[in-house]
């Protein structure tokens, strides 16, 4: 007997429901999309990649496809809400028979003429079967019903799942919490119908608590997710385009004046060798280091050149360490003096650590340090000169700008820096600007400080 002529009998227990039973196999909205200009529809499980089906809708003409793929979802939901401990293969297998039947009814392959008998029934939207339901109850529920909604932390998920492996530890932990303050911001919003008014709705709310470029940062760890759902079928359209901010991004964060690098130095020297406080400071100061750079140094990557010349080895060989991009590994040379630091103390310390079998130069964690350079350190060092912005990557504008100042080149610049590829200053371990030119270069620029003049 033909599918099409099958009114499969309604259980009691469907009919005496308000809301059919709860599916096994959730159901995920419809997927429609074009190849070689003809429509298909596919149809998968709720939160899979894998368990999919398409299948031709004989068109390529859009009003054709939407109302055939009307149709063929009816006869699915039909069967589905008569089988609701259906299997997704049982699913799938229907899903195709229905199709098969239904194209090989039209004979001469107009698709209009093949579903447009299915359009003359009166029997409403299961294309000719029996509607489960009673007179003036609620209509049998579509697919996008049975499915959940398919939320941002949903989306997370499956994202991470996919392209989770292709990101450094350091990064994938970042994301995961970006993806997690955007999932509570957006709450239970079904990002199938998401609307353009929904995601500016979401930059506001954003924008409440955050400086614009973390705000911009959510946004773009939005838009990655948003853009791989489109391309895998779990939502038809984005409209995040254009969505960052564009005003107040300018930097808060203030560079010292020389006087005030002199300063904290001075500041750290009066805390006692053993302390690592001391030489975050230090550290931060003469390398222009970013703070979780110098938080993970260990003690291997304190490296003294058949030159002689000691420099600190900035990368993410060992457990837990991470820098910003590759172009961030560098070797950046220790200045003896500049500013007062004193070299020989920090070389002291280093053997300390190794006596003590500890391989991290550090005593604190990155966060505790950050809030005891900014919220302790900084103020009690500048005292009455110091104001809004100086934190401890102000260290890292201040030889920015003291190098701009007295002429730097780029290249050298961008050695010390880490901002470009091509410039790292290793003698052994790449090509770039020799690391005795940097050094030489470094005591040129801290001789003219107030410190060492």
């Amino acid at each position: 007997m033909s599918l099409l002529e099958v009114q499969p009998a309604v259980t009691s227990t469907v009919t005496n429901l308000a809301f059919p039973l709860r599916p096994t196999t959730r159901l995920a909205k419809p997927y429609h999309y074009r190849r070689n200009g003809i429509y298909y529809m596919r149809l998968r499980t709720t939160g899979s990649t894998t368990e999919a089906a398409a299948v031709s809708l004989k068109t390529s003409n859009r009003r054709d496809a939407l109302d055939a793929s009307e149709q063929l979802s009816g006869f699915v939901r039909a069967f589905h809400l008569e089988n609701p401990e259906a299997s997704w293969s049982k699913l799938k297998e229907h899903f195709r028979r229905v199709s098969v039947e239904l194209f090989e009814s039209g004979r001469d392959g107009d698709v209009t003429q093949v579903w447009g008998g299915l359009h003359d029934s009166d029997s409403g939207p299961t294309g000719g079967l029996t509607n489960p339901l009673k007179p003036g109850e609620n209509s049998p529920v579509s697919l996008s019903v049975l499915a959940p909604a398919m939320t941002f932390e949903i989306l997370s998920g499956l994202y991470l799942a996919d392209r989770g492996q292709d990101q450094k530890t350091s990064t994938l932990k970042e994301t995961k919490i970006c993806h997690g303050t955007i999932s509570t911001a957006l709450g239970e919003l079904d990002m199938r119908t998401h609307s353009r008014a929904d995601l500016v709705a979401l930059r506001d709310r954003l924008s409440e608590s955050r400086m614009p470029s973390t705000v911009n940062k959510l946004l773009v760890k939005l838009s990655a997710v948003l853009a791989w759902a489109v391309d895998n079928g779990h939502i038809s359209k984005s409209y995040d385009k254009k969505l960052k901010l564009t005003k107040g991004l300018e930097s808060r964060r203030k560079a010292f004046t020389q006087d005030q690098v002199g300063k904290l130095v001075t500041y750290s020297n009066t805390l006692p060798e053993t302390s690592w406080k001391r030489w975050l400071l230090s550290l931060g100061a003469i390398t222009g280091g970013r703070l979780n750079e110098i938080s993970q140094l260990t003690v291997s990557d304190v490296q003294t050149l058949a030159s002689g010349i000691t420099a600190i080895h900035i990368n993410e060989q060992g457990e837990g360490k991470s820098i910003k991009n590759k172009r961030s590994e560098r070797l950046v040379p220790l200045t003896d003096g500049a500013y007062g630091f004193d070299l020989a103390a920090f070389l002291r310390y280093v053997e300390a650590c190794k006596i003590s079998k500890s391989e991290s130069l550090a005593q604190i964690g990155y966060k505790t340090a950050g809030d005891w350079a900014n919220q302790q350190a900084i103020p009690a060092a500048l005292g009455e000169s110091f104001g809004p912005g100086l934190v401890f990557h102000s260290l890292r504008h201040s030889l920015a700008s003291l190098m701009q100042a007295k002429g730097v080149p780029t290249t050298h610049a961008q050695a010390v820096m880490g901002h470009a590829s091509g410039t790292i200053t290793f003698d052994v371990y790449g090509s770039g600007v020799p690391v005795e030119t940097i050094a030489e270069m470094l005591c040129g620029l801290f001789d003219g400080s107030p410190e060492n003049r």
